[in-house]
């Protein structure tokens, strides 16, 4: 049996109570499948009703750069007719050979965020990266959550601000998390620096930036 569900995302700018986005191995396969282009990705083992498929999907459209190779809509398969599903198959936005272009573009582009960090601490590389992207983006009303888009444009939504943050800081190797709302409308990041986890909020410093006010995005950070 095949059936079609539909990841909705809602990234607004609203602010309340926080849970952090799983690092589960099936969220990791996911993107490792979505990486690789593979066709079928298989969860058998997992054996997923329709909920836990959207619920799966949208957490992996939160925290994965990878999500933005592929469409909201999701084909899903149960095999042994069991209602319950063994196979996710996503959509694809691009062919493959186009995918792993823009997985370079994307890596091209955060490694020129980090050469400009080179010999700051790991704070002072934290600071120095949030106000490239309060300074150098905006917000985005269209809901693109995708990180060629970012790029690109310039522009994003938290998901998109979230995710680029945090393969940043991945890549320096500073541990880095993403923190979703529990009603998933808004998410921003935590990272360990002055030994404890503190918030950084990219899309509150740009809300901040855009009033004009001389460093008014700092207000925001670490806040």
């Amino acid at each position: 049996m095949r059936k079609i569900l539909i990841v909705c995302l809602i990234m607004a700018t609203i602010f309340v109570n926080s849970v952090y986005a799983a690092d589960t191995p099936l969220i990791n396969r996911i993107d490792m499948a979505v990486s690789n282009h593979e066709e079928y990705i298989d969860v058998s083992d997992h054996q997923l009703t329709d909920a836990d498929v959207v619920s799966l999907m949208t957490e992996y459209f939160a925290q994965c750069s990878s999500a933005g190779l592929i469409n909201c809509t999701i084909h899903t398969f149960d095999d042994d007719k069991n209602g319950l599903y063994d196979v996710i198959q996503p959509e694809y936005r691009y062919s493959e050979q186009m995918s792993r272009l823009i997985s370079r573009q994307i890596d091209r582009a955060e490694d020129e965020i980090i050469s400009q960090t080179t010999d700051l601490s790991n704070a002072e590389k934290v600071k120095a990266i949030y106000s490239y992207f309060c300074t150098h983006f905006k917000y985005d009303t269209e809901l693109n959550y995708d990180l060629k888009h970012l790029y690109e444009t310039k522009r994003g939504t938290c998901a998109a601000f979230s995710v680029g943050f945090k393969d940043i800081m991945d890549k320096l190797d500073i541990p880095c998390k993403i923190v979703i709302s529990e009603d998933m409308s808004h998410e921003w990041n935590e990272v360990f620096i002055d030994n404890r986890w503190q918030n950084v909020d990219i899309t509150d410093g740009i809300r901040l930036y855009e009033t004009g006010f001389p460093n008014a995005y700092m207000r925001a950070y670490l806040k």
